[in-house]
């Protein structure tokens, strides 16, 4: 495509160079810039793409757009300026996001687009709705934590949100395959980095909003993390809220039109009669909504939001009740309470729980259950939410019976130090059944080794990740794959 029809709807501040030029693909990573490529200086929390822009020169990039006028000012630039064509903005996520979606032809206006935000859920929902579109045979793609997918092609993600230039790739690549709808889970992070610019989102789902993601590389404060996630409404036509979370106010402030839904109070869509599971040998909840039966493969109050938000959205697309009803009592979400199946005489329970809000949902629901004993095994990742060890930590203690602590993507922290930190807010009448091993796999193994009949074991943290972040890179690591060692009857 040629350069002036990419930057066409681009606020430019200044040009040095031609824009008549062909380009066949935009890049952000200068490890990628190869000859006719356009390279995005792009500025992160701790990088900056400018430092980069000489790489990307020596590998063949010609056209660089940057949002730092003074490296049109310095000496040692002279031969790549006098060389190249430099377009600068005031933002350049905002351009990546506006170039990309010219690049790949605008592909969010042929598809109905549903942003899904919150702290907890957005997996899920996610994977509810897919679940329900394809029963009824509406062809849906995902793109979210767990991965993008879509006409049976998958492909991973590095965040929740992915790039800009991603998103819309993908969604060519969704149109390009017939997909109908796409379900995003978008994250704080997604909105405030604006990888989700521009987009014209059909439908917004707010799940829930609790203290997370607060930290040097996350949010400031709790309301600048509330304000990001509320822009999301914003910008979509329809929104669709939980009022049972205090913050719903400031998502329906937002709104241009909404529905509500609940548990406690009074809503559009109000849950009732709900039936949680009373042991571990039916794992199922059961609940009317307007005077209908559902069944969700989830236990807890969490699994009934998840399902109501799902069904306030596919009633909205035109579904037949007995389609929502089949879709949702199929679904299932991988690392997500998911049950791993084998075991004779124990439950095995793997679910990214990671932060105080949804390891308290986790255990206090399996606890409910009646285990004999309940086994936790968790960490905490390094270098971020710091706060979050000692949270987790208050909330293993009031809860298991075994408290197992472990490594969960430690990255350039000790994981013995994390470990020691997590174990020193164990709460001392636990400490005696509180086991450390910096090792996951043998956590793991030893959690299995000493669980008894009718013993729940948790595997907290991880979830769907099939890796461990130790110094910057991600080794493989699956919990259920390691759990799979292990099936075998208990007596």
């Amino acid at each position: 495509m040629n350069l002036k029809y990419i930057i066409k709807n681009l606020k430019i501040k200044k040009i040095s160079g031609q824009i008549d030029l062909e380009i066949e693909d935009i890049v952000y990573d200068s490890k990628k810039a190869v000859e006719k490529t356009l390279f995005t200086a792009l500025i992160g929390m701790t990088s900056d793409g400018h430092k980069y822009i000489e790489n990307a020169y020596s590998s063949g990039a010609r056209v660089f757009v940057i949002s730092r006028e003074e490296f049109l000012q310095e000496k040692e630039n002279v031969e790549i300026i006098q060389n190249s064509t430099f377009i600068l903005v005031k933002d350049t996520r905002v351009a990546l996001a506006t170039m990309s979606a010219e690049f790949f032809g605008h592909p969010s206006k042929e598809l109905t687009i549903v942003g899904i935000t919150g702290t907890k859920g957005k997996t899920t929902v996610s994977g509810y709705i897919k679940s329900v579109l394809d029963n009824a045979d509406i062809s849906c793609g995902v793109i979210g934590t767990n991965g993008i997918y879509f006409a049976n092609q998958y492909f991973k993600t590095v965040n929740t949100t992915p790039e800009s230039y991603e998103i819309q790739k993908y969604m060519r690549k969704m149109v390009d395959n017939g997909v109908k709808v796409l379900a995003m889970e978008v994250s704080s992070g997604g909105i405030m980095m604006n990888r989700v610019h521009g987009i014209k989102f059909d439908y917004a789902i707010f799940t829930n909003l609790s203290h997370d993601h607060i930290g040097e590389k996350e949010h400031p404060t709790f309301e600048h993390y509330r304000e990001c996630k509320s822009m999301l409404f914003a910008m979509s036509k329809y929104s669709i809220i939980n009022i049972d979370d205090e913050n719903s106010k400031v998502m329906i402030e937002k709104s241009k039109d909404y529905k509500s839904y609940s548990i406690d109070v009074a809503s559009d869509f109000q849950a009732k009669n709900i039936i949680y599971p009373s042991d571990i040998s039916d794992m199922r909840t059961y609940f009317t909504l307007n005077e209908k039966k559902y069944v969700v493969n989830s236990f807890g109050k969490f699994g009934v939001y998840n399902a109501l938000c799902t069904i306030m959205l596919c009633e909205q697309l035109g579904l037949s009740y007995q389609s929502i009803y089949t879709g949702l009592e199929k679904a299932h979400v991988k690392g997500r309470l998911q049950v791993i199946d084998g075991f004779t005489d124990i439950k095995v329970i793997i679910d990214y729980a990671h932060n105080e809000v949804s390891l308290e949902n986790v255990l206090q629901t399996v606890k409910e259950l009646k285990p004999k004993r309940l086994i936790v095994l968790f960490g905490s990742v390094g270098t971020r939410s710091q706060n979050r060890r000692e949270e987790l930590a208050i909330v293993a203690s009031k809860y298991g019976d075994v408290i197992i602590v472990t490594s969960d993507n430690p990255d350039t922290e000790n994981p013995q130090k994390i470990i020691d930190e997590i174990v020193s807010h164990i709460s001392q009448d636990k400490k005696k059944y509180t086991y450390c091993y910096a090792d996951r796999a043998i956590a793991i193994q030893k959690a299995i080794e000493m669980s008894q009949k009718g013993d729940v074991i948790v595997l907290a943290g991880k979830g769907h990740e099939e890796y461990q972040l130790i110094n910057g890179v991600r080794e493989h690591f699956s919990d259920e794959e390691e759990v799979k060692k292990y099936i075998f009857p208990k007596s």
